[in-house]
């Protein structure tokens, strides 16, 4: 079983630093589903955030799937060159 999550609208530095125990939970649970449809409005924090969710579900041996990443995120993803790490194609 996947547990849905939905991502706030904003991703920004103002936002993420409140967001990354966000997940925790759960991910004690079961594999996630990150919907990340709502989000229109980012910067590179995102990506920061997005990087230290993954870490956290490798160490709970959990699985993260993203879903419906915004044009803008994915840019960024690949700018920074970690969309394997992520498996979020450009």
């Amino acid at each position: 079983m996947t547990i849905a999550f939905q991502a706030p609208a904003q991703l920004t530095s103002t936002q993420c630093g409140q967001l990354l125990g966000a997940i925790d939970a759960v991910l004690q649970q079961d594999n996630v589903a990150i919907d990340l449809s709502q989000v229109n409005s980012l910067d590179s924090s995102a990506v920061a955030l997005l990087l230290e969710w993954q870490r956290r579900a490798l160490r709970a041996n959990r699985q993260l799937e993203w879903q419906a990443p915004p044009a803008a995120l994915r840019q960024l993803v690949k700018v920074y060159g970690v969309q394997d790490l992520l498996q979020i194609k450009p």
